[in-house]
């Protein structure tokens, strides 16, 4: 193993040099519109969102899990296809918020920039607070798994996540560690063997990786243990699409990296191996580590690629890895 993976073995936590971006402290209402005293797209009051936040990619997922984990709800609302429910966690006591994402890093990009609006301006005022508690945020969601090993129905805890979306670049967020780096290396060389040198488009992909919160890592594997729900913990690709992305070839277009996600698939470190792939972590991971918001992601396995299996009846699993959430969430709050 070279030395510097060591680094993953001994999962040190994030320690992140942040350069901070623009503190501007009034925001006009091209840069944060707002209606109604609401953020634009997720139609949202700050005081609607809970300090504790899990977000799910299909807004069916949020009622879903509301009336499997809330006592009631407080707050219900659907909006451009972004449904927000805040209550109060049954078995936990605590007020979170599920939240949806929609499908991938451009979706999630204007979601998260929201609920940081929503947590950090002054909306009269349209100004920055001058005291900011960060969001603690969870996804739970679904993903295809990559492991042969890993059966279906586990849930994939991600550690570290390569993000192969243009969207995340756009952040310039730095690595968390040195292992971020050398991966993304890995991750370089891995893509400029899937795809032919000749095709228009070879070269377009620059893989970036992101860590999740060490502390919201430790309490998801905790609870998951605790609760016994089948587990592991590994690396996440956060995939640009579904289809071309994740190597399914419907379309009548030539792809330009066919071997995409089995080139990606041959990375390891420091005992870590490629677990799943899925479409929003990457986003997420990079831009609140970036924050410096505890951020995290656990997505249950439905799917195997090269088995050619696609589990459609997976909601259980959805309500473990929601269930690990809500305790991870609670055991960091208690910590703090």
């Amino acid at each position: 193993m070279p030395p510097a993976f060591a680094i993953l073995q001994r999962r040190l936590p994030c320690q992140l040099n942040v350069r901070r971006p623009n503190m501007k402290q009034s925001f006009s209402s091209d840069d944060l519109p707002l209606v109604n005293g609401r953020v634009y797209h997720l139609n949202l009051a700050p005081d609607e969102l809970a300090q504790d936040v899990i977000v799910v990619g299909d807004p069916d997922r949020v009622p879903f899990l509301a009336d499997e984990l809330f006592l009631g709800r407080e707050v219900d609302r659907f909006h451009r296809g972004f449904r927000t429910i805040t209550g109060i966690a049954r078995e936990t006591g605590m007020r979170v918020s599920i939240v949806t994402t929609g499908i991938g890093a451009p979706s999630t990009e204007i979601v998260l920039n929201e609920l940081v609006a929503l947590n950090e301006i002054d909306f009269p005022s349209r100004s920055r607070k001058d005291s900011i508690a960060p969001l603690h945020v969870v996804r739970v969601g679904t993903s295809g798994g990559v492991n042969p090993a890993t059966p279906i129905g586990s849930l994939a805890i991600t550690d570290y996540v390569i993000g192969l979306d243009n969207t995340g670049p756009l952040y310039d967020s730095p690595a968390p560690d040195i292992a971020c780096t050398l991966l993304e290396r890995q991750a370089m060389e891995a893509i400029s063997r899937s795809g032919d040198p000749r095709g228009r488009f070879y070269g377009a992909i620059r893989p970036y990786v992101a860590r999740a919160d060490s502390r919201l890592l430790a309490a998801l594997v905790h609870e998951a243990t605790s609760l016994g729900v089948q587990h592991v913990i590994g690396i996440t690709v956060s995939s640009p699409g579904f289809f071309a992305g994740e190597g399914r070839g419907v379309g009548r277009v030539r792809q330009t990296y066919p071997e995409l996600i089995d080139a990606i698939a041959t990375i390891h470190a420091g005992g870590l191996k490629v677990e799943n792939v899925e479409m929003e972590a990457g986003m997420l991971l990079h831009f609140l580590g970036g924050m410096e918001y505890p951020a995290a992601a656990l997505c249950a396995v439905i799917n195997k690629r090269r088995e050619g299996v696609f589990v459609t009846d997976y909601h259980r699993n959805v309500c473990d890895a929601a269930q690990v959430a809500l305790k991870a969430l609670k055991r960091l709050s208690t910590d703090d």
